[in-house]
């Protein structure tokens, strides 16, 4: 049986591309790319730019396009190895939405919700969570926000 948690996640952070040719036949049927993508979204990490940087490239690179790729597994698993950073993480699980969004009452994260409208429910509180007030405000000013109840809501994080 393949072990995701020891295994497959592991090699895809040190971007191991030859790990699915180097599996049996058992356990290459045993490979699910969706959940693997699911898992990968997420990372565990003390620096914000880690988890940003597993939720961003998951979604532009392996997410933005996995229908059509979804019969190649080898391209899948080539294009999640481009995600990894070389270094192992701890993946919890980011379960898919279950509709639409609802308004954000924080207009930071409403605002983040509009510019990033890729991301689900649930990946976009992962995000919003990683922010502080300075790292907030440094995104608007580099994104040259001026809306006053943009700005004044990361007071609240």
């Amino acid at each position: 049986m393949l072990d995701m948690f020891k295994r497959v996640l592991p090699a895809i952070d040190t971007r191991n591309r030859s790990f699915l040719e180097e599996l049996s036949e058992e356990e290459a049927k045993g490979f699910s790319p969706w959940l693997v993508m699911r898992y990968l979204s997420s990372a565990e990490s003390a620096t914000n730019e880690v988890i940003e940087h597993y939720l961003l490239m998951t979604n532009a690179v392996v997410n933005k396009n996995f229908s059509d790729f979804s019969k190649d597994p080898e391209l899948l698993w080539r294009l999640m190895c481009i995600v990894g950073v070389g270094k192992s993480f701890k993946h919890p699980y980011v379960a898919p939405s279950k509709g639409k969004r609802k308004k954000e009452k924080n207009a930071f994260k409403q605002w983040l919700a509009e510019q990033n409208p890729h991301l689900d429910k649930q990946e976009l509180d992962i995000w919003f969570g990683s922010f502080t007030k300075e790292s907030a405000r440094d995104l608007l000013e580099q994104f040259q926000v001026k809306n006053k109840d943009i700005v004044a809501s990361t007071n609240d994080i």
